[in-house]
This record gives structure tokens, sequence and C-alpha cells, in this order.
């Protein structure tokens, strides 16, 4: 059985008060060949083992965390909703 995992990312200030008040359910990334965190969405999505997503603001570093409900890759752009 795999462990709950946590995976992080940043969110500009408008993004981040739409995603943290529940306006905006999802944030979509795109990822450069050395970041671990596509294969951790990836193994997600084959394995569906419990993962807390960590949003922070840029400007105030206010932090906020969800369950993961679901990963779609989409023209090589990952949707992660919460």
């Amino acid at each position: 059985m795999t462990q709950q995992k946590t995976i992080k990312f940043k969110s500009y200030p408008d993004m981040f008060e739409k995603e943290k008040s529940g306006k905006k359910r999802n944030t979509i990334r795109v990822f450069d060949s050395k970041d671990i965190r596509e294969n951790i969405l990836l193994q997600w999505i084959e394995e569906n083992f419990p993962l807390d997503i960590i949003i922070k603001n840029t400007n105030t570093e206010e932090v906020f965390g969800r369950k993961v409900t679901d990963v779609s890759v989409w023209n090589g752009m990952y949707i992660i909703s919460w």
C-alpha cells in the first residue's frame, strides 16, 4: 500500500483566492522534464492513493491544503482537482 503523499505548488494571488475559496477547485500545471511532481501525479492516476495538495500564495506566502480528487492530462497539461 502506498503512503499518503503531498504535492506543493505556488499560485498567483488572484488565482490563489479563487482556489482557496472554492470558486476554482483545480489548478492547471505544465512540467519540465526535471520536475518530480509530474511522476507523483502519473503514479496517482495509476494507483489513486491519498494525495494532499498544498497551494502557497506567491505574495503573502499564505497556504491552504486540500485532498486531490482527480488528475486529468490534456494536451500536456495536468488538471489537478480537489
